[in-house]
């Protein structure tokens, strides 16, 4: 087996996260993306616009539960060592006004079959393309599709100090109302909208831009200046916007797709292990972790598939 060189297709935070975990266990890593995390005028990729936050929805799936509540540990170490502005708990109200229980070619052509001819020594490739894996040859098995969503960032300094993250689900309304502070940065994301299935238009509607605006002010008028009266039915407009954002998360029936292909490519005689990674939805930061970490023991499968394979061969 050739040296462990691992080839990351995609750089949301699944991809990042799983480059990461592979590149401790002693693997060199390339990344292929087509929207890297300085691309920060894209909308093809949910990651920068996303509440990046830890807030576990899971429920009956224990998949689910597991990665989330590795990733969590892992945010406690992490907390440990990065400074507020990037890393912080706070307390976290959330009130659900309707409760439910229910709750590329491109990869082909250039990094599907042929990833590791780009990267001539990779001997796996992990498949974190997102709704990039709709384009793929067995687009069937991708199941993939896109929620679009709206948030707004805002500077608001007075949330530095502040040990709050608010949300109100309202369901059946295509979103949800949310307060999520950038860690102890003063920026705070604001949302939002969720649409299934939907990916276009790319541009913010500004009647959706108010509504979030007035009622994230409502749950917080924290978000306000000082001097500006929170009952004045035009504070919203006081509020210092950085920017508004759209981005589409990418989500998959059935849950995320978690999984050595059966399938590997070939180079030459030579074959190269495929992982998937994708389909996490609006759930990527909170399981990131959880799933790099899976990433990471079916990378060690594939290891061990190609060693038996390579004892077997030596017999011959």
């Amino acid at each position: 087996m050739p040296g462990k060189h691992a080839v990351v297709v995609g750089a949301g935070v699944l991809g990042l996260t799983s480059a990461r975990y592979l590149r401790e266990k002693g693997y060199t890593v390339t990344i292929l993306a087509r929207e890297l995390p300085h691309d920060t005028t894209s909308q093809s990729f949910a990651s920068p616009w996303a509440g990046a936050n830890w807030c576990s929805f899971a429920r009956g799936n224990e998949n689910e539960k597991r990665r989330d509540a590795y990733t969590y540990k892992q945010f406690q170490e992490l907390a440990k060592e990065l400074p507020e502005d990037m890393l912080a708990f706070m307390p976290f109200t959330c009130y659900d006004v309707k409760p439910n229980d229910s709750e590329t070619y491109w990869f082909h052509k250039e990094c599907g079959g042929s990833a590791a001819a780009l990267v001539p020594d990779a001997s796996l490739v992990v498949n974190a393309t997102g709704l990039g894996s709709q384009d793929m040859p067995e687009a069937s098995e991708s199941l993939a599709y896109p929620i679009r969503g709206q948030t707004v960032l805002v500077h608001a300094p007075r949330f530095r100090d502040m040990d709050t993250a608010h949300c109100i689900s309202k369901i059946g309304s295509g979103g949800a109302s949310y307060v999520i502070p950038r860690a102890r940065s003063g920026f705070v994301i604001l949302g939002g909208t969720f649409h299934a299935r939907v990916s276009n238009p790319l541009t913010p509607d500004p009647a959706v831009t108010e509504r979030i605006l007035k009622d994230a002010v409502l749950l917080a008028p924290e978000l306000l200046p000082e001097n500006v009266d929170a009952h004045d039915p035009n504070a919203w407009k006081s509020v210092e916007v950085v920017g508004v954002n759209i981005g589409v998360r990418p989500a998959r029936e059935g849950g995320a797709r978690v999984e050595l292909d059966s399938k590997p490519v070939y180079v030459g005689h030579r074959p190269v292990g495929v992982i998937h990674a994708y389909g996490i939805g609006p759930a990527g930061y909170q399981a990131s972790h959880g799933i790099a970490a899976e990433v990471c023991d079916l990378a060690e499968k594939w290891e061990s598939i190609c060693s038996s394979d390579a004892g077997a061969r030596a017999k011959l």
